[in-house]
């Protein structure tokens, strides 16, 4: 069965020379690996993602891209992702966010709808 093998794929980033996987930053790792999912996404489609803090080991120009892409492509599936880039956050569609209530010792969800708000922060 060589599917059970796994998958190797090679990433060369722009402006370097070729190196393996393993010698990739964190996040040319990130990006070779999201690079691999959206491309699977475009042979075969999801209706979501999951992602969590994909963001972590990205710099601010990175994040952006990644931000941009998922919405320019929200029309054609959804995506929730963990984040505490606030660059992330400030781009997304909604806000959902988790805190534990100690006086009944359960969770709370709090959510923000962004789309009701301009780029200003102003209510729309």
């Amino acid at each position: 069965e060589p599917y059970r093998g796994g998958m190797k794929f090679n990433a060369m980033p722009p402006m370097k020379r070729f190196r393996d996987m393993e010698q990739l930053s964190g996040g040319e790792k990130t990006v070779a690996a999201l690079a691999l999912l959206f491309a699977m996404h475009s042979y075969r489609p999801a209706p979501f993602f999951v992602m969590d803090e994909v963001d972590a080991a990205l710099d601010n120009i990175n994040v952006l891209k990644v931000c941009n892409y998922i919405r320019q492509r929200s029309g054609d599936f959804q995506c929730i992702v963990i984040s505490l880039k606030d660059m992330f956050y400030e781009r997304s569609q909604a806000l959902v966010g988790i805190c534990r209530d100690v006086g009944t010792n359960s969770s709370q969800t709090l959510t923000l709808d962004l789309t009701k708000f301009d780029q200003s922060g102003e209510e729309t």
